[in-house]
Order: structure tokens, then sequence, then C-alpha cells
């Protein structure tokens, strides 16, 4: 996960992070977990959005401005990812291969 993820991508990060389905690798997310709509007046002059639909987590609290810290902070540097390397990708694998290894 990264710092980019907003909307459906801030919600599954908060979600897999908060049910602990596994562990969250990667930049922390700011968990806006809301879908905005645009709309446009007839003149196309002024355009004004809204939130319709916003998240809740298990216990009812609202996900939005609620930050997702994952287990493992890791940034692609972005000297390292033109070259392709993906250092998230890179520690996921490590962290499967550390708990298979144990079982």
């Amino acid at each position: 996960v990264n710092e980019a993820n907003y909307s459906d991508g801030s919600c599954f990060a908060c979600g897999y992070k908060q049910l602990g389905i596994g562990k969250l690798i990667g930049m922390p997310v700011p968990c806006t977990c809301s879908f905005a709509g645009w709309e446009t007046l007839q003149d196309n002059k002024i355009r004004w959005g809204m939130v319709p639909v916003s998240g809740k987590d298990m216990h009812g609290a609202w996900m939005e401005n609620v930050e997702a810290i994952p287990d493992y902070v890791i940034m692609n540097e972005p000297s390292v990812a033109p070259r392709g390397r993906d250092q998230q990708l890179e520690k996921a694998v490590y962290v499967l291969m550390e708990a298979t290894l144990k079982k």
C-alpha cells in the first residue's frame, strides 16, 4: 500500500489491517474511505462535489481520517523504482517466505 491510496484503495488497506487478514506492507495510508460524486452546472462554470458514501469499520466508527500504519513501513525510493525494482513487493515476498519457513 502507499500514501496515494484513496477511496476504495484506502478502504482496502484499512479493512485489511483492522480485520487482521495479514501483514500490511508499504507506506501509511490516509484512510479516506469515502466516495465523492462530482456535478457540473449547465453552464460548466461551477463544479461541486459531495460524498454520498463513506465507510464504517466493524464497530460502526467512521473510517475517514483513521490512518492505516503498515506492519512494515517500506517506501519505494524514487531512485530505485525506475530501475524496475519494487521495494514493497520485495519486502512482501520476504515476509511471506519467512512466514512459510516458520511453519
